[in-house]
């Protein structure tokens, strides 16, 4: 995808997904910088990259500096030595290393002691989706910073989604999707070796993927609203008959010799808002048990 416009960039650390966002950019017509402790990976990004042995000349008279390491405390001591801080002052820093809330909010502390622009960025895709439309970005700090570099920056992602101004909503929103995900993609395995443990093929359990996928949206949706208004009464199905249900796939996991983790786990939550008083609410109520235990 070509930009109106090129820009000066650098991408710093270049492992799969650090390779993947410098090609998409110098793909899509912009001037790339490429750096990484081994300076052999970040002469192999290719795709019209330069590559760079010394982070200070990489980063010199780029507009834009996205880093891609493989966590924050890494990003900050590498910016932190060798005159490295001063040679970012004024420019913008795009951190799509994967952190936390409090990892963004320490990389926005760093950037605004040193003089510089700060979006904290979460990529939603495998480095293959890179620059196609299965990927999305997560952007979150000042949004005429992002304004200014939006352009450039949908080369990586077209769908490229600024959160909020506070520096560490899209960490959050990216966790949030990725627990989903994780806890969504455990329960879809565990439920495919139930069925091959009693003799079922787990095909005929993925054949109902709709089925199941649909029950988990409209129970979203459900939810949206309940927790907006903090009110989790209806006449659909009481978390006393989920429990009853949850119950149902423990024994059916022990009895077939199945590791009851999960389930067991999923039960003990549950039951935790059955204990609370709310077993005839809706099954969002749970949500209000879910603090600090």
């Amino acid at each position: 995808m070509a930009s109106s416009r090129s820009t000066k960039l650098a991408v710093v650390g270049t492992g799969l997904m650090g390779s993947a966002l410098a090609r998409a950019f110098a793909a899509a017509g912009h001037e790339v910088a490429v750096w990484n402790r081994t300076h052999g990976k970040a002469r192999a990004v290719g795709g019209g990259t330069v590559a760079f042995e010394d982070l200070r000349e990489a980063v010199a008279g780029r507009e834009l500096v996205v880093v891609s390491l493989s966590n924050y405390a890494a990003s900050i001591e590498l910016f932190s030595s060798g005159g490295v801080a001063s040679a970012l002052a004024g420019k913008t820093l795009v951190q799509l290393t994967s952190g936390s809330p409090a990892d963004a909010r320490g990389g926005l502390e760093w950037a605004r002691a040193h003089g510089v622009d700060y979006l904290d960025a979460a990529i939603l895709a495998y480095p293959a989706f890179v620059a196609t439309d299965y990927a999305t970005v997560f952007y979150a700090g000042s949004r005429a910073v992002f304004d200014r570099h939006v352009d450039t920056l949908q080369a990586i992602a077209r769908n490229a989604v600024y959160v909020d101004e506070k520096i560490g909503s899209a960490a959050t929103l990216d966790c949030a999707i990725l627990e989903a995900y994780y806890g969504g993609s455990l329960a879809v395995l565990h439920a495919a070796a139930m069925c091959k443990a009693e003799g079922l093929d787990p095909k005929a359990f993925f054949a109902q993927k709709n089925s199941f996928l649909g029950l988990i949206s409209v129970t979203a949706d459900a939810a949206q609203d309940m927790i907006a208004r903090d009110q989790f009464s209806g006449d659909q199905c009481s978390l006393d008959t989920h429990v009853a249900a949850i119950e149902h796939i423990v024994r059916l996991s022990a009895d077939a010799r199945l590791s009851t983790r999960f389930p067991r786990e999923l039960l003990e939550n549950y039951r935790r808002a059955v204990g609370a008083g709310l077993g005839g609410q809706e099954l969002p109520a749970v949500f209000r048990t879910l603090g600090q235990d």
